[in-house]
């Protein structure tokens, strides 16, 4: 169901990046640089069907809170519908009213944000303006986890990141479809 899903989303929304959900080899991987023991707040863009949001939600404390922002109607019902957990809050809503919702929803600093909304189908303003509240939103020490098809030019994430974060990795996940692209980001 999770794949069926995410394949008619992807026909139907452009700002849908991959031709499958995340696979089960990324998702260990980006979550193994989501420390559980201190993470109180994680932001997630662009959870999609929730592949990555259960991992989270595995892995995070009891005291825990995940916001999840999807911005696709039929993906955020979907996560709704298979994500039922006390610790997470969905919001259909683009990722550039993440400082908006965090105000909402009462959650201060975020300790991580994670997200897989494809940077390179945004506008440079945009991208720059979701990346600067990201900035916001982050605690001082927090982390910034993208993860991107592997084939991004360089511009559109990795260097207006370093205009904002004092620390800026990068790293593979190539056991998935198409290979990904992993930035970490510290503030």
């Amino acid at each position: 169901m999770s794949a069926f899903a995410y394949l008619s989303n992807l026909l139907q929304d452009r700002y849908i990046a991959s031709v499958m959900p995340t696979s089960r080899f990324a998702v260990e991987k980006i979550c193994s640089r989501v420390d559980p023991q201190s993470a109180r707040i994680v932001i997630e863009y662009g959870p999609g069907t929730g592949v990555l949001t259960r991992a989270l939600l595995r892995r995070l404390g009891p005291d825990a809170r995940l916001i999840a922002i999807e911005r696709n109607e039929a993906l955020a019902a979907l996560l709704r519908r298979n994500c039922r957990d006390p610790r997470l809050r969905i919001y259909q809503e683009c990722a550039g009213n993440v400082l908006d919702i965090a105000r909402r929803c009462g959650a201060g600093e975020a300790d991580c944000v994670v997200s897989g909304i494809p940077f390179s189908f945004l506008s440079a303003e945009a991208r720059k303006g979701i990346l600067r509240d990201t900035h916001r939103i982050l605690r001082k020490g927090g982390k910034f986890l993208a993860y991107q098809t592997f084939y991004q030019p360089p511009g559109h994430l990795r260097e207006p990141l370093r205009e904002l974060f004092p620390s800026v990795s990068t790293g593979f996940a190539v056991l998935c479809v198409p290979p990904l692209l992993l930035v970490e980001a510290v503030k």
